[in-house]
This record gives structure tokens, sequence and C-alpha cells, in this order.
């Protein structure tokens, strides 16, 4: 597999939930729990992969009404749901296999971002888990910025942090509204993705890995 650009890469930057730990089923999980309490039995977590919590709550209470979306709701949910989602992956061990042998290798290659729109508590319980704060030069949470994803706020903002030009990084993402944000910052981007890869590719990634073993590979 050919990465075009790789050899201009200085930077890496990468999202977490489904690229560093396997999240999806909790993250969908918690967000049915906390919407069946309004009667809403049909949220698909595919289409909002990498989304902000809120602006989730926020989309699909305003399209089932009579279902309240006032300011103080969507942020009563948001935490029931981002509690809820901590307690399930707290049950096992979901972080992604060569997870941390990865991110080792790869701060010593090049300068390492971590960009989730997740909440600071949700990624500070990653970090203590893997131990690997150290590796990243920049971590950004969805607490952090103004706009959310697809907007390419916190992939701008990483990348100043890590003082590189974007077309001198690479985002590593497996939702179709993290490749968006991170080609809209000028970054190239890699999906990560046993299934939908072409979704991803459609949405601007270079090419698509199925695991980080995979991307250390590439990226080598």
């Amino acid at each position: 597999m050919a990465f075009p650009g790789a050899a201009t890469i200085r930077g890496v930057v990468f999202d977490l939930d489904g690229v560093l730990i396997q999240s999806r089923a909790a993250h969908a999980q918690a967000f049915q729990e906390v919407l069946a309490t309004f009667g809403i039995t049909d949220f698909n977590y595919d289409r909002f992969a990498g989304w902000r919590t809120s602006e989730v709550f926020r989309t699909v209470l305003s399209e089932h009404p009579p279902a309240p979306v006032t300011e103080e709701t969507i942020a009563q949910c948001a935490r029931r749901k981002s509690q809820r989602a901590r307690e399930l992956l707290g049950s096992g061990d979901h972080v992604a296999p060569d997870c941390v042998p990865v991110l080792e290798q790869l701060c010593t290659q090049y300068r390492v971002a971590l960009a989730s729109s997740g909440s600071q508590a949700s990624v500070q319980a990653f970090l203590d888990r893997t131990g690997l704060r150290p590796a990243f030069r920049s971590v950004l949470t969805g607490d952090d910025v103004a706009q959310a994803k697809p907007d390419p706020e916190i992939f701008r903002r990483s990348m100043e942090a890590l003082a590189l030009r974007p077309e001198n990084c690479v985002v590593i993402e497996d939702a179709v509204a993290g490749v968006r944000a991170a080609r809209s910052a000028g970054a190239h981007a890699i999906g990560m993705t046993t299934e939908h890869p072409d979704e991803l590719k459609a949405a601007g990634a270079a090419c698509v890995v199925r695991s980080l073993g995979e991307l250390a590979q590439l990226l080598a």
C-alpha cells in the first residue's frame, strides 16, 4: 500500500474513538440508552460517528418532536451518555491491539498529537489506562474547541501546537466527519476501519488501513 506524500510527513494526529480504542459499540449503546428515555428507538450511530456528543443530542432531539431541545437538556444528556460510555469501556480492555507499542514507536519518529471529539474525562481515562500521555505533544478534546468535527478547528489547532504546516501532517481517523475535518484543515488523512473503507476514501482519505500495526508499517 502506498501513501502519497509520506516522505514529507513530520506530524501524526490521532483521533481516539475507533482508532486507539475500540469504542464504537459502547458509545452506540450509551446513546441508545439515553435516547430511549425520550422514546427514541431508531438511533443510528454510524451517521454520527466522530461528532461531539452534545451536537448528536441537539440534532437527534430536534428531529424527534416533541422531545425537548433546550441547552440544559442537551448538557444533561451529554453528561449521562459520557458517564455511561465510560462505565461500559471500563468493564473490559477496549484499547486497540498494538496501541501502546505503535504510539511509543511513532512518537520517536514524528511529532504526535491526540485530537478527540470525546470529553476531557474520557480522554484522560484513556491516557491514565495506557500511560501514553508522554507520547503526545498536544492533546485536545471536544471540550477544548468551539466547533466540532467536521469543522477543522481541532486539527488546525493540533497542527499549530505541533508547530507544523498542514501539508506536513497526517490525521488518522475512522469517521467520515473526521476525514473531512482533516482535509478541510489542509492535512493528509488516513482512514482506519474494517467496515466502510469506501466511505472514508470518498471523504478524502488517501488510503485506508485496518489496524494500528498496518499503520505503523505504512509510516515506517
